[in-house]
């Protein structure tokens, strides 16, 4: 990937659709390490709007939505699939990421599937090149190990977990305006949006399983976002008998985005690859582009029970 690197002239930098902080920690602390290569540099994501806690990684201002196919270089963070890319770029293609449903597109790939986070098989690409961690790419890879381990409180969050956070301090992470960003701020919005959602609240499977529904009028009335539906869903595990956390959302385009939260030993990223979908062993999605809310929750809620027992 270096020789690539260096012969490029033009490197494009791809966070997936509705970024979170892995996904774009990842492309910014690549963008700064390409400054410093004095290389012709894009940071892209398809998303127009982008989630405003992620306002705390350094960069995350260069974002632009229009794609340049100037580009001979293109390198996707944290894209579980080409789809997820949000673009087909024409040039050579380079696939880094820790999803387990990767089929390992791109002409190039770096994937670690046992990885807590893209920001950590970066960290440890740049250890192995010998690449120095300034300050604010220090940031922007804390900001990704953080919010993939759920302010590490994740059942992943190990020993090497917090030593890559401690490297990171060392280097100069802003830990403290990350971890207020990410998990104390709450717009006006948000709250109110969540307060509509645990209003519909629904126990099922001896109260293992929470599902929770949001429908457009409930984000347009709210003016909440994605992010408050992904805050739900990890509160809702805080229920002392909740196994699994389902949350289903209706987008524009009339599809419903499942998405599906576990802490415990059940695999939710095999039911939601049975769907069509993705994602990892506690955190998994899929959307669908037919079935109704109702049809959809009678089916999960079956795969979910079938791996209770």
């Amino acid at each position: 990937m270096l020789s690539r690197i260096e012969a490029a002239e033009h490197i494009a930098l791809i966070a997936h659709v509705n970024p979170d902080a892995d996904s774009l920690g990842s492309a910014c602390c690549f963008y700064a390490h390409l400054l410093r290569l004095q290389k012709k540099v894009t940071l892209f994501c398809a998303s127009e709007m982008i989630d405003a806690r992620l306002g705390c990684i350094p960069w995350s201002e260069k974002v632009t939505s229009r794609w340049n196919d100037s580009a001979d270089l293109a390198i996707a963070f944290d894209c579980g699939s080409y789809d997820r890319m949000g673009v087909a770029p024409a040039c050579t293609l380079v696939n880094i990421d820790h999803h387990t449903g990767n089929d390992g597109f791109g002409d190039l790939r770096l994937l670690d599937k046992s990885a807590i986070s893209t920001t950590a098989i970066l960290m440890q690409w740049f250890r192995k090149k010998g690449i120095r961690i300034n300050a604010k790419m220090a940031t922007a890879l804390y900001a990704g190990i953080a919010e993939d381990t759920v302010g590490f409180m994740s059942k992943r969050t190990d020993g090497e977990v917090f030593a890559m956070a401690a490297e990171l301090a060392q280097a100069g992470a802003d830990i403290t305006a990350v971890n207020h960003a990410l998990f104390l701020r709450k717009p006006l919005a948000s709250l109110r949006l969540k307060g509509m959602i645990f209003a519909g609240l629904e126990l099922l499977s001896d109260a293992r399983i929470a599902v929770m529904r949001v429908s457009r009028d409930m984000m347009a009335s709210s003016g909440g976002d994605a992010a408050a539906c992904e805050n739900a869903l990890h509160e809702a595990l805080g229920l002392p008998t909740i196994f699994v956390a389902v949350l289903l959302r209706e987008r524009r385009d009339g599809s419903v985005k499942v998405s599906l939260r576990t802490d415990n030993g059940i695999d939710v990223g095999v039911i939601a690859e049975s769907f069509g979908g993705g994602g990892h062993h506690f955190a998994s999605g899929f959307v669908s582009r037919s079935a109704t809310m109702d049809s959809l929750v009678r089916d999960v809620v079956e795969k979910i029970e079938k791996e209770l027992k």
